[in-house]
C-alpha cells in the first residue's frame, strides 16, 4: 500500500537573482527510508510522477519538485531570472538542502536529465543511484526532431526562435504523449491538458524558448557527465520508451560505454512511458532500487549462505533438495536458516502436488504468483521446472517472460494466481468466472491459493536474502 501524498511549497534561496523562490513539490513515504528524487522534463511538471510516487512510496521517501518556470513553482519572468540549465540545477540543489535530502537516488527524464546529472557531478557523494527514463546524455541519443532547435543554436535569429513556438502548441504537447503508443486511450487527457495550461501562461513562452536555446550547453556538458559516470560508476538503470521521437534508444545503450554494469530496458512506448506503461516501468524500477538501496538485506542480514551455514536440523532436508535438483538451490540455503520454515515450505509444495491441478498448471500458478511479487529467482525456477516436466516451449517462455498463455486453461490459472497476489487475496467475480469457465472448480481455486501462499513465503525470503539465480535455472541453461 502506498503512503499518503503531501503537496507542499518550500522557500529556496536563489544565489543568482537574490529573491527566494517558492518551489512546489510532492512527497510521500517514510522520512527515514532511502530517498528517491524525481526530476521532470518539458513540457510537464511533477504531475507526471503521480503514479510512480504511488508505486514507490510504500518503501521509499519519494520527492518530486516542479522546476522553476514549471507547474506550481514560481515562474519569474524570463529577462529577470535567466532561464538556463545551470541555474535550474543550482536552484534544485538548494531545494535538496531545504528539504533535507542528503543522500538520494535520482530519477531523471527529459529536462530532468541535464539538471540531475549536474547535481550528481556537483555532489557525487550524495547520489546512491541513477535512473534515466528517456533522459539523454549522449549525442547519438538526439533524433532529427531536434533539428529546428539545432538551427536556433547555430543561428539564434528571431526567425529561428519564432519557428520553435510550434513546440509550445497544444497539438505538439499532445503529440509528445501519444506518439509511439499503440493505444492512445491509455493516456489520460489531463496530463497534456495540464501541461498546456502552464505553457499558455503569459510570459511562459519566453521561458521555454530560452531553455530551448540553452539546451546546446547540455550537449556541451556531456563530456563532464561522462567523466562523472566513468569516475564514480553509479548504479544506473536506463529504462526507455523505444519509440520516443526525440530521444533515441541509442541514448540508453550509450550509458554502458561509461558504466559497463548499467542496466538497460526498453518499453514499447513513446516519450512519456509512465502514462501508458506505469506498472511495467515501476516494476523494473522497484527491482533495481531493491538491489541498489535496500542495504540492510542480503548478506548484511543472512551472512554467507552455503552448506556450512545450514543448521543441523535442516541438513537432511537440504540434502533432499540436492537429490531433487542435482544441487542445492541458493534459496534452499536461505530458507534453511529457520529449519521449521524450510520444512513447512517443502510440505506445502508436496501437498500442492497432490491437488487436482496438473503439474504444468502448478508451475504456472507458482510462476504467476512469483511474477506478481517481482520475484525473479522463483520465476526462473518455475520456468525451468515446467521445461523439465515437458511443457511446450511457448508455455516455458511465457512463465519466464510474462504475458498471456495461448492455452485457455493455463491462462485461467495464471490470471487467478496473479489476482490473488496483486489484489491482496480479494479476487473479483471476473477472476472467478474466468477460472470456472475454463473448466476449473472450487478445488482448483483453493489449490491455486495454496500456490500463491507458498510463494509469498519463498519470495519474501528470496528478496530478503537476495540470493543469486542458480546457473541451472537461467534461461541459457535450457539449451545447455
Amino acid at each position: 500500500m502506498s503512503a499518503i501524498n503531501t503537496y507542499q511549497t518550500v522557500s529556496v534561496a536563489d544565489g543568482r537573482t537574490g529573491p527566494a523562490l517558492n518551489i512546489f513539490y510532492r512527497e510521500a513515504g517514510p522520512k527515514d527510508a532511502p530517498a528517491v528524487l524525481l526530476l521532470h522534463g518539458f513540457p510537464t511538471s511533477s504531475h507526471q510522477y503521480r503514479g510512480l510516487i504511488d508505486r514507490l512510496s510504500d518503501k521509499y521517501r519519494v520527492i518530486a519538485p516542479d522546476l522553476p518556470g514549471f507547474g506550481f513553482s514560481d515562474a519569474p519572468e524570463a529577462k529577470s531570472f535567466g532561464y538556463n540549465f545551470d541555474h535550474l540545477a543550482e536552484v534544485i540543489e538548494s531545494f535538496t538542502d531545504a528539504v533535507g535530502l542528503n543522500r538520494y537516488a535520482i530519477y531523471v527524464f527529459d529536462y530532468g536529465a541535464p539538471v540531475g546529472f549536474r547535481l550528481a557531478a556537483s555532489r557525487p557523494e550524495r547520489v546512491t543511484a541513477l535512473i534515466s527514463q528517456n533522459g539523454n546524455a549522449y549525442e547519438e541519443g538526439l533524433s532529427d526532431g531536434w533539428n529546428p532547435i539545432r538551427a536556433y543554436w547555430e543561428s539564434p535569429s528571431e526567425e529561428n526562435r519564432n519557428n520553435l513556438r510550434a513546440f509550445l502548441q497544444a497539438g505538439t504537447t499532445q503529440f509528445q504523449y501519444t506518439h509511439g503508443e499503440t493505444d492512445a486511450t491509455r493516456t489520460a487527457p489531463e496530463s497534456y491538458t495540464l501541461d498546456q495550461y502552464f505553457l499558455d501562461r503569459p510570459g511562459n513562452d519566453e521561458i521555454q524558448l530560452d531553455l530551448f536555446g540553452d539546451y546546446k550547453n547540455n550537449v556541451a556538458a556531456y563530456p563532464r557527465f561522462h567523466e562523472y559516470f566513468q569516475k564514480h560508476q553509479p548504479a544506473t538503470l536506463a529504462v526507455w520508451g523505444r519509440n520516443d521521437p526525440f530521444f533515441l534508444p541509442q541514448g540508453a545503450e550509450a550509458f554502458r560505454r561509461d558504466i559497463p554494469d548499467a542496466e538497460v530496458h526498453f518499453v514499447d512506448g513513446g516519450h512519456f512511458v509512465l502514462e501508458a506503461h506505469l506498472d511495467e516501468v515501476a516494476g523494473i524500477i522497484r527491482a533495481f532500487l531493491a538491489r541498489t538501496l535496500d542495504v540492510a538485506q542480503g548478506e548484511a542480514l543472512f551472512g554467507e549462505l552455503n552448506a556450512a551455514s545450514v543448521p543441523a536440523e535442516a541438513k537432511e532436508m537440504v540434502e533432499g533438495m540436492s537429490g531433487l535438483f542435482g544441487f542445492v538451490p541458493n534459496l534452499g540455503y536461505a530458507l534453511a536458516v529457520e529449519p521449521v520454515v524450510l520444512s513447512a515450505y517443502l510440505t506445502v509444495l508436496q501437498s500442492l502436488g497432490k491437488t487436482t491441478l496438473d503439474p504444468i498448471a502448478q508451475q504456472v500458478a507458482l510462476g504467476a504468483a512469483s511474477r506478481a511479487n517481482a520475484a525473479e529467482y522463483a520465476v526462473a525456477v518455475h520456468a525451468t521446472l515446467a521445461q523439465k516436466l515437458g511443457a511446450p516451449a511457448d508455455v516455458v517462455e511465457t512463465i519466464r517472460h510474462g504475458g498471456a498463455f495461448k492455452d485457455v486453461k493455463l491462462e485461467a490459472v495464471r490470471r487467478f494466481a496473479d489476482a490473488i497476489a496483486t489484489k491482496r487475496t480479494q479476487v473479483s467475480d471476473s477472476d472467478v468466472n474466468a477460472l470456472t469457465s475454463a473448466g476449473y472448480d472450487k478445488r482448483a481455486a483453493v489449490a491455486i491459493a495454496m500456490a500463491a501462499g507458498a510463494k509469498t513465503l519463498a519470495n519474501t525470503v528470496a528478496h530478503l536474502s537476495r540470493v543469486a539465480i542458480d546457473d541451472d535455472f537461467k534461461e541459457e541453461a535450457k539449451t545447455a
